[in-house]
C-alpha cells in the first residue's frame, strides 16, 4: 500500500485532494485499516505517515448525503 507524509496543517480532505484529486475521497482514507490509529487527528502535524488505499469505483454525487455534496 502506498503512503504519503503529512505537511503541518494537513487535514483528511486536503490529503484526499492531494492524493486522489478530489476531497470526496477523504472517507476512504479515514476508513483504511492502517489509518485507524490516526482518526483522532483533525489537523495533522508534519511527518505523519498516512496510508493511501487504491480506489477503483467512482462515487456519484447523487449517492452522497446532502452534507457531502
Amino acid at each position: 500500500m502506498k503512503s504519503v507524509k503529512t505537511i503541518q496543517g494537513d487535514t483528511w480532505d486536503v490529503l484526499a485532494l492531494r492524493v486522489y484529486g478530489t476531497e470526496m475521497r477523504a472517507q476512504e482514507l479515514m476508513e483504511a485499516r492502517e489509518n485507524v490509529r490516526l482518526l483522532d487527528y483533525q489537523i495533522f502535524p508534519a511527518g505523519v505517515t498516512v496510508y493511501t488505499p487504491e480506489v477503483t469505483d467512482e462515487t456519484h454525487a447523487e449517492d452522497l448525503p446532502d452534507w457531502r455534496k
